[in-house]
């Protein structure tokens, strides 16, 4: 995920993850369940998406917008949700 900066494409979905990885779906969503402790695939991605968007929030003078476009959100009031879930923050805060 962070090598290859796969959290940042746009609609990625489990598949595709599981693809890139040369594993089987189901063993994924285990993996992301069950060892990482995640409620869900969408959890575990907007936890590499946010992290990543607070870095970005900190050391650059980008955009809020181009940020979360940036870190792979089709939607700004995704990302602002996704990162108030995070953070107990609104990005602007």
């Amino acid at each position: 995920m962070q090598e290859q900066r796969l959290y940042a494409q746009t609609g990625l979905t489990i598949a595709d993850l599981a693809e890139a990885l040369k594993l089987q779906e189901y063993r994924v969503r285990r993996l992301i369940n069950q060892q990482l402790g995640y409620r869900n695939f969408n959890q575990f991605l907007n936890n590499y998406r946010v992290e990543e968007a607070r870095t970005l929030l900190i050391d650059t003078d980008s955009s809020i917008s181009n940020i979360a476009l940036g870190v792979g959100y089709a939607s700004l009031s995704v990302f602002n949700k996704a990162f108030k879930e995070r953070y107990m923050l609104t990005p602007r805060e």
